[in-house]
């Protein structure tokens, strides 16, 4: 998408992003109420819904119904040595099924410190609070001994499955090599606390939130490998996009003219 294209996309999901109704249905669930809702996302569907754009989507997923010791040795040994070197660091680790603003805040500031650093567009806010709204949100922290946030995740969870929506961390902030092993180290410790804790709360599947099934981009080819040494599956889905009124029609035909390659 070139420059112009790009500005006049941005601008097209600002000047709408108030005036219309997004929802999200995600796995296979269906949408339990229509009325006041301009577009539907269904996220991770097993299958395609004919008649409506949907696109392939990748992931990587862990069965939580192992126990904690098998979910321990289907990690690879290098990450096994990283998680019991972190736990000599004394992290701190912090969860909230969260209807906090405050905490959203905190979430939100540090990963606008982290997109801006690596380049990346910041989060849909919007998005994070209808999750929230819903009770669907979910966020984790790492702290170091001294107090210092050193990564963030945030998932979207139901009654069966988490998926990672966000992970963010200081890795980039600091040239220093060893507290960038440090924060590597606390990474993977904090996936490791996060899948202990949903298992624990009962659910079936902890979904990392995708994976590159290309074979270019060596940066997300190197965060495949990552998420590979928790001992996951890979796992195709489909993401589609219904719309339901005109306004949302509208939206949807002008976001396809805006993105298409040029």
């Amino acid at each position: 998408m070139n420059a112009i294209k790009s500005k006049l996309y941005w601008r097209l999901r600002e000047s709408f992003r108030n005036s219309f109704s997004v929802r999200e249905v995600w796995f296979d669930e269906e949408p339990k109420e229509v009325d006041g809702v301009d577009v539907f996302y269904y996220c991770q569907r097993t299958n395609p819904i004919r008649g409506i754009r949907c696109n392939e989507y990748y992931t990587i997923w862990i069965d939580l119904t192992k126990n904690q010791d098998e979910l321990w040795e289907d990690i690879g040994k290098h990450t096994r040595y990283q998680i019991r070197r972190a736990e000599k660091d004394w992290l701190v680790y912090e969860f909230w099924n969260t209807d906090d603003s405050d905490i959203l805040n905190q979430f939100s500031d540090f990963y606008s410190k982290f997109a801006l650093q690596k380049g990346l567009s910041t989060f849909n806010k919007t998005r994070i609070t209808n999750l929230m709204d819903i009770g669907a949100l979910d966020v984790s922290r790492i702290k170091s001994k001294d107090g210092e946030t050193l990564v963030w995740h945030a998932y979207y969870r139901n009654k069966t499955r988490s998926s990672l929506l966000y992970s963010a961390s200081t890795f980039r902030s600091s040239t220093d090599n060893s507290y960038r092993r440090m924060v590597g180290r606390a990474n993977r410790y904090h996936h490791w606390q996060d899948i202990l804790k949903y298992k624990n709360l009962g659910l079936l599947t902890y979904d990392f939130g995708g994976w590159y099934a290309g074979h270019e981009d060596r940066e997300k080819i190197g965060i495949n490998k990552f998420k590979e040494e928790f001992g996951g599956k890979p796992e195709r889905s489909f993401n589609c996009v219904r719309s339901i009124t005109m306004k949302g029609k509208l939206y949807l035909r002008l976001r396809e003219i805006l993105t298409k390659d040029d």
